[in-house]
């Protein structure tokens, strides 16, 4: 599995680099050529922060797309021929799913940390220290932050198995003809049986819902509470069993 991760991984970066390059060059000539011209490398850090944030989606579909077509493109017959078991090929999927997120979202961060971070020669940045950040979180509060971190992992889990599921089916024997249209179509109708059961399950008042205070009192996030986590928890068992299944029927038929 890992032999199968790391390929999954080298071959987005030698497919997509410049996905990641083109901004950061954007952004590093903007800073060093606005000693000369203000205007044009201000310009250029513009230019280089949208295509930073267009970059971040440009990945996320690159990261779909490479797996179908590894998976199920013209790749297809070598990968499913390596000798990985469907465990393994559905946790390496997962993880490389996982990781490159991971990769892209710390890539963002950083840059957007020290572009603020950075002292401003005409006061144009907002200077931020760790001492700024470590009064937002006194006043957010350490157990609020965590259960919003709790929150984020459950559906980051949940939707990034959903889009394997709709990879994996969307690109079998009866959707295959419709190339990534099927993927699309899987995605939207399990989408669509999603918000379905979730009304019905709300209609039956299952769900109760939470309000988080910040530490002087004023709210900080209404939603539904812990309830709606068992429906999402089953759906993500479901769906991973499910791209198992599809994986093992695969190599039995090969």
């Amino acid at each position: 599995m890992g032999k199968l991760l790391g390929h999954q991984i080298r071959n987005h970066f030698r497919n997509n680099w410049f996905i990641p390059v083109l901004p950061a060059v954007l952004i590093l000539f903007g800073v060093l050529f606005s000693n000369v011209n203000n205007e044009i490398g201000g310009g250029a850090v513009g230019i280089g922060m949208v295509a930073l944030m267009f970059g971040y989606f440009a990945a996320s579909i690159s990261v779909i797309v490479g797996d179908y077509n590894m998976f199920f493109g013209d790749s297809a017959l070598f990968y499913e021929s390596t000798p990985i078991s469907p465990s393994a090929k559905t946790f390496s999927r997962f993880l490389y799913y996982l990781i490159m997120l991971i990769i892209y979202s710390l890539y963002v961060a950083l840059i957007c940390f020290l572009f603020m971070a950075a002292p401003s020669v005409d006061g144009g940045v907002q200077h931020i220290t760790w001492a700024d950040i470590s009064k937002v979180i006194n006043e957010v509060g350490v157990r609020n932050l965590l259960i919003g971190v709790a929150w984020v992992l459950i559906a980051l889990f949940n939707n990034i198995i959903s889009i394997i599921f709709s990879v994996t089916l969307g690109g079998g024997k009866k959707l295959r003809r419709y190339g990534l249209g099927g993927p699309v179509l899987v995605y939207i109708v399990l989408g669509l049986v999603e918000g379905i059961i979730i009304f019905i399950l709300d209609k039956f008042d299952l769900f109760t819902n939470v309000e988080l205070l910040l530490n002087n009192g004023d709210v900080f996030k209404r939603g539904i509470g812990i309830g709606i986590l068992v429906p999402i928890l089953l759906e993500t068992i479901v769906l991973f069993a499910g791209v198992y299944y599809m994986h093992k029927k695969r190599i039995s038929v090969s």
